[in-house]
């Protein structure tokens, strides 16, 4: 994939973002492909052709990508976490989180403020 060094393409994790969020993750060594809403999809599906383990996303992303994933789910490397994003929004991060522990457990751990 364009824009990785040798280092990140062996890596087994994946940071994709903006400049923004990417760059902290870069800093300690991980992957990292920047993208924005105009091209997340394309630099997703690039991803993925790579051999990353897990690919963490900018949940601003999820809307974009989630036809894609839809069609990924069942075990296909690499596996596509959101994570939270720099900008206030739907909280896409959280809600697949919780589900993820939901599944894994089969408890809801998650209480909600009232």
């Amino acid at each position: 994939m364009p824009g990785l060094t040798k280092q990140e393409e062996s890596a087994e994790i994946c940071i994709l973002g903006p400049q923004e969020l990417i760059e902290p993750f870069r800093a300690m060594g991980l992957a990292a492909a920047k993208a924005d809403l105009s091209n997340a999809l394309q630099m997703a599906k690039d991803v993925a052709k790579n051999n990353f383990k897990i690919v963490f996303y900018s949940e601003d992303f999820y809307p974009l990508l989630h036809e894609f994933l839809s069609k990924r789910a069942g075990g296909m490397f690499p596996t596509f976490i959101p994570i939270p994003s720099l900008k206030k929004g739907e909280p896409y991060a959280m809600q697949r989180l919780r589900e993820l522990i939901k599944k894994a457990i089969g408890v809801d751990v998650y209480w909600e403020a009232k």
